[in-house]
């Protein structure tokens, strides 16, 4: 954890993601508590979900609680104060809500456990890290099941990616879950993408470019589900598709067919949080030789993988953080309890 506490210090904002749940998240983030409390950092904490309760509310497995140092600040929900053994002083109320209450700033007064519970639309989070870095030196955002958006280079600095056996207790079958979503969030940034381009991804549109940058807007509402009339727009000339939306799929299967017609073919999304087509399809662009690209790269500081899957089963965690450390060279890959 000493490689990845180094690389730490060096943001201001941290997303802590998970695969799926019980991947070992929390305890990557209540190592992270420690160790730069320690270092002599005021962290700030927040979630896009519900996180530090006794027992997962879908799977009803235990869940290890979130350990607060004494002078860290959190962003949580009304309802969750007084849910563990921190003692939290309230220092201000933010404008935002979700279904357990207003979101408050508490600095820990008392060292111990906490229910936290932040803000769940992505400009929220946005306004929780700004108030939360007014009373701190470094936020980190423990991301909730499916809200991988958290890592969005808009939204924080920097991510980690938590994996383990939960997904599988086939070894191979994890590493390849892990490393098909870690290359994704590895997406390098397009060296094609002009800045008017740029300014259509951020508006959350889509758009192709010609080879000399020139860029026009398509009329469709969205990509989604792979419109056919989307060739129309597409050729030897016009081969850089800019998706403002998703990369499903659907539309991946259609890229990957039209490839075959033209060369060169780019598609560049906002960052690899927008990619939601599968391991097959991915590959299936890749065999076609289909490029993707991001308007802004995700910085990944690394991997933190948890051997131990529902009921205390065991994967060889050695072999797991080798295997992933083997297919992602550069990557940092961390059991945080090893």
């Amino acid at each position: 954890m000493k490689e990845l506490l180094d690389r730490a210090v060096q943001y201001k904002s941290i997303a802590v993601v998970g695969l799926a749940k019980n991947t070992g998240k929390t305890v990557t983030v209540n190592c992270l508590l420690d160790g730069l409390s320690n270092r002599g950092l005021t962290v700030g904490l927040t979630s896009t979900g519900r996180d530090g309760e006794k027992a997962d509310v879908l799977t009803d497995l235990p869940k290890p609680p979130v350990v607060l140092p004494r002078g860290a600040v959190v962003a949580t929900a009304g309802g969750c104060l007084g849910q563990g053994t921190a003692r939290l002083e309230i220092l201000a109320s933010l404008d935002i809500s979700n279904p357990l209450g207003e979101i408050v700033l508490a600095r820990v007064r008392e060292p111990g456990t906490a229910e936290i519970s932040g803000p769940e639309r992505t400009r929220d989070v946005q306004a929780a890290i700004d108030a939360l870095l007014d009373w701190s030196d470094l936020v980190l955002i423990d991301g909730a099941l499916d809200r991988i958006a958290a890592s969005a280079p808009a939204v924080t600095e920097a991510a980690i990616l938590a994996t383990g056996a939960v997904l599988s207790y086939d070894l191979e079958r994890v590493v390849e879950s892990t490393v098909f979503s870690a290359r994704k969030l590895l997406l390098p940034a397009s060296v094609r993408l002009t800045p008017q381009g740029a300014g259509l991804l951020a508006a959350g549109r889509s758009g192709v470019q010609s080879r000399d940058g020139t860029v026009k807007p398509l009329p469709m509402a969205t990509l989604i589900d792979g419109p056919v009339e989307l060739l129309d727009y597409l050729d030897a000339q016009w081969s850089c598709l800019l998706v403002g939306g998703a990369l499903t799929n659907e539309l991946a299967r259609l890229l990957a067919a039209a490839a075959q017609r033209i060369p060169g073919l780019e598609v560049v999304v906002r960052d690899g949080t927008r990619i939601f087509a599968d391991i097959r399809q991915w590959q299936e662009l890749e065999r076609n030789g289909v490029s993707v690209t991001a308007a802004a790269p995700i910085n990944l500081l690394g991997v933190s993988v948890n051997p131990v899957g529902k009921h205390g089963r065991r994967i060889p965690g050695a072999a797991l953080v080798e295997a992933i450390a083997k297919m992602l060279p550069g990557v940092l890959v961390v059991d945080p309890l090893a």
